[in-house]
């Protein structure tokens, strides 16, 4: 089936660069829309209005392959898809609208800003909420504002036209981002304005996915599942999320002192006296997570057993983990594995490139990886050093650089960093000591020692 993608004020279809892949991979084919007037920060805005908009997802809708489509609007571009379904609402199998709504015949399409003559250019960041950037990050925003264009005043400043109240009887799909689907409920029944139209359709599904207000950048495969499990695609099953907790509320649950929290989730290494002695703890972890439903990742070798908690891909931490963590060390200490945290090191790699190279792609192909989130991208069986993509600041251009990051316990980064400077390395920057420590080897290359991850209080 075809999907056709509308990104929201600022975005082309470069924004879905994510997102599409996973719908295609799905066997459905995505259809991102540049809309007019955006493709080019260059490009003439001064006579664009909305109904131009509108117009080219209409003529998407009629260019499209089957009988019908599934429109996907995100933010403004809700508004936008649900006047094209409003022309053509018999070919418009399902609108799924990600962070936005459907504005009302009559109504203004979005409200709070002022164009700057022809267009209205991407604001600085401090205008927008904590919730709205939330899981955008620095390189997100990077990327974001060298990719970003001005969108045109005409639609901004545009009023919603509706003609054909068959457009009620389309499903909907509602995504709460920035904002949860309790928030919305709340919202519809309050009585506000940019709202009400949800009360005047018959079939809406409200799914939460909770990041800020730019998913296809932050949570792409998230995304994607949701958009492909939305009837007619799939049949409307959706991954659950877990509930995160921080490194602070894992350490204070009970029975996992053994465990230190690094990059990835919670790690653990028990020694063994022979390869068979960590076998068995191997077993003991195996029925462990098949009676709570919760697996880990383990790697034995013959001086013991690595184990690894495992929610999320991006290696948040969930309640279940502690829980199947507890038992682990009850399994350890009951076949006489000895728990030694000395040697637990998570290596990533720091790849800084220039705002204009957007490099990942690249390192994903060749490395066999897989893209997470907006800067970083992660072994598929999560066996190798995780990419950590970061802008360089200032711009350097045709250049770029890689760092090693050492994640390492709280309670061994002052030795791991005293012995590094014993061996003939330098601390190079010290400005965010006690998070991390930047150091130089001899030879200049670098190495970031992080403790943060074992003991911070947000839950990431």
């Amino acid at each position: 089936m075809d999907i056709i993608l509308v990104a929201g004020l600022w975005m082309g279809g470069w924004a879905w660069y994510e997102v599409a892949p996973a719908l295609e991979a799905a066997g459905h084919r995505p259809v991102p829309l540049t809309l007019p007037g955006m493709g080019s920060v260059d490009a003439d805005r001064s006579t664009i209005s909305l109904a131009d908009h509108v117009a080219a997802v209409v003529e998407a809708i009629d260019a499209a392959e089957g009988d019908q489509v599934v429109l996907v609007g995100h933010s403004a571009a809700s508004g936008i898809v649900y006047a094209a379904a409003d022309a053509r609402p018999e070919r418009v199998a399902r609108l799924i609208l990600v962070g936005g709504f459907p504005a009302p015949d009559g109504g203004p399409l979005v409200s709070g800003y002022e164009p700057v003559g022809a267009e209205l250019p991407l604001p600085d960041w401090s205008e927008f909420d904590d919730a709205d950037l939330r899981d955008l990050g620095e390189g997100g925003m990077a990327a974001f504002r060298a990719y970003a264009v001005p969108s045109p005043a005409g639609v901004v400043n545009g009023v919603q036209q509706l003609h054909d109240e068959r457009r009620f009887d389309i499903p909907v799909t509602a995504v709460a981002t920035e904002y949860s689907v309790a928030d919305l409920r709340s919202w519809i029944e309050a009585g506000a304005p940019p709202v009400q139209e949800f009360t005047r359709l018959r079939d809406v599904t409200y799914v939460d996915l909770p990041t800020g207000h730019w998913p296809m950048l932050t949570r792409p495969q998230q995304l994607a599942r949701i958009i492909v499990a939305q009837p007619p695609i799939g049949d409307g099953t959706v991954e659950p999320e877990v509930e995160i907790i921080s490194a602070k509320a894992f350490h204070d649950s009970d029975g996992v002192e053994d465990w230190r929290v690094l990059y990835g989730g919670a790690h653990a290494f028990f020694r063994a006296q022979s390869l068979g002695h960590g076998a068995q703890l191997v077993a003991e972890v195996v029925a462990i997570a098949e009676e709570q439903g919760h697996f880990p990742d383990l790697d034995v070798r013959p001086e013991g057993v690595f184990v690894k908690t495992f929610s999320r891909r991006d290696g948040a931490l969930s309640a279940a983990d502690a829980e199947l963590a507890a038992a682990v060390s009850q399994a350890a200490r009951r076949l006489d594995l000895e728990p030694d945290p000395s040697v637990l090191t998570v290596l990533g790699i720091a790849v800084v490139q220039s705002p204009d190279a957007h490099v990942r792609p690249f390192w994903t192909a060749a490395l066999g990886y897989e893209p997470l989130g907006a800067d970083d991208a992660v072994d598929p069986l999560r066996r190798s050093p995780h990419l950590w993509f970061q802008t360089m600041d200032p711009p350097k251009s045709g250049r770029g650089r890689t760092h090693i990051d050492v994640s390492v316990p709280r309670d061994l980064v002052d030795s791991r960093v005293a012995a590094a400077l014993a061996a003939g390395g330098r601390l190079a920057d010290d400005s965010h000591v006690p998070e991390w420590w930047t150091l130089a080897s001899p030879d200049n290359h670098g190495v970031d020692l992080a403790a943060w991850s074992d003991d911070s209080d947000e839950a990431r």
